[in-house]
């Protein structure tokens, strides 16, 4: 009898212990193809993964330890679903341990990955970061990445929650990285206001170089941005502005070559853009948004005009397409989607080019559809 009551009383404590605590399987797949004009061969067709939202594959979990606070990990990683390869690390977007409590709020550490500030500026792109959009005319600055981080997030105070990071370099020097190329020491803040139909929304971070300066506008830089979105009805609006600046960054060989004549590398970049997102019907949504870039030192300006829409086959998967058009001016070369600064014309023997980059004061127009699924 004994042992019975034993038997039974450990599996009603294994039973217990299972409710407290959970571990969740995730992923999603994005495939699709595109069409872009205006590159160094003409035109392009390409089978692409990501133009709406990258793919990506993780785990996540909790385990109550009472009192209100739970442990929670997160373990994720991006893949290239047109080859089946992964694209960065294993779990490269996020690999973090930390403590939530409803009261208190959330702090994590580690590898917070496609977790840096910056990545929240979705939530003020009415193109929610898909392939044409809000980082298009800043080169991917918005994509930034963080490592050997710490998070600390607040309970919701009256509609402000405010998110802190700190990424350190494992450096003896506190700015630089322990990494020949690596990234050196990357910070920011965020405050989200939502007063229901309005929310605002501000980020400030500063992503240094390998040798703790702000050496390149669009990858080493601070960037401030502010904006909001106001819904009415089916109806959502969108604004914001993004200032970056880089300081330390200065000509050299191989940024100037094929440089119109007067053109030094920018220092500072001032973005801007506005747009509306419609859901038309449960399953059609269809959005617009106009984004202007102006940098200095002779670089010019670009205005990128998008219009996109998703149609939901289930609550899982649904199709999208996106028709992307920038117009640069004499001096500007950039892409319809983030390519990397420099001119078009540094390409390779095999013909493959360095960039999607158009020419100097030329236009791109792109184009692409896919489907995505989760699970």
């Amino acid at each position: 009898m004994k042992k019975v009551v034993l038997t039974t009383s450990l599996l009603a404590i294994a039973a217990a212990a299972q409710a407290q605590s959970s571990v969740t399987l995730y992923g999603r797949i994005d495939n699709g193809i595109q069409y872009m004009n205006g590159l160094p061969g003409g035109h392009q067709w390409a089978a692409e993964s990501g133009d709406w939202g990258c793919s990506w594959f993780g785990m996540q979990g909790t385990e109550d330890i009472g009192g209100g606070t739970q442990v929670i990990f997160q373990l994720e990683g991006q893949l290239n679903t047109t080859n089946g390869q992964l694209a960065g690390a294993l779990f490269g977007r996020h690999a973090t341990v930390g403590v939530q409590n409803a009261n208190y709020g959330t702090f994590k550490l580690g590898n917070l990955g496609a977790g840096e500030l910056m990545q929240d500026s979705w939530g003020l792109d009415p193109q929610l970061m898909q392939a044409y959009a809000i980082s298009s005319l800043v080169r991917g600055r918005n994509w930034s990445s963080a490592t050997n981080g710490f998070e600390y997030t607040t309970p919701n105070l009256y509609g402000l929650t405010l998110k802190g990071q700190y990424n350190l370099t494992n450096n003896y020097n506190w700015n630089t990285s322990a990494t020949a190329g690596g990234q050196g020491r990357t910070d920011g803040i965020e405050a989200v206001y939502d007063l229901g139909g309005l929310e605002l929304r501000a980020i400030y971070d500063e992503v240094r170089g390998a040798d703790g300066h702000f050496d390149d506008v669009y990858n080493h830089s601070r960037s401030a941005m502010a904006g909001g979105t106001f819904t009415l009805g089916p109806v959502k609006f969108y604004a914001g502005y993004q200032h970056l600046n880089a300081p330390d960054a200065v000509d050299n060989a191989t940024l100037a070559a094929g440089n119109p004549d007067g053109i030094g590398v920018p220092t500072s970049v001032d973005h801007e853009w506005g747009g509306v997102a419609w859901q038309a019907t449960p399953a059609v949504a269809l959005t617009g948004a106009v984004y202007h870039a102006n940098a200095n030192n002779g670089n010019g300006n670009a205005t990128l005009y998008t219009l996109a829409g998703t149609y939901n086959l289930s609550k899982r998967t649904f199709l999208y397409t996106e028709f992307g058009y920038v117009h640069n001016s004499a001096t500007s070369n950039l892409s319809v989607a983030d390519s990397a600064y420099g001119n078009q014309s540094n390409t390779t023997s095999t013909g493959a080019f360095a960039n999607g980059n158009p020419g100097y004061g030329h236009s791109q127009t792109g184009v692409f559809a896919g489907i995505m699924t989760g699970f």
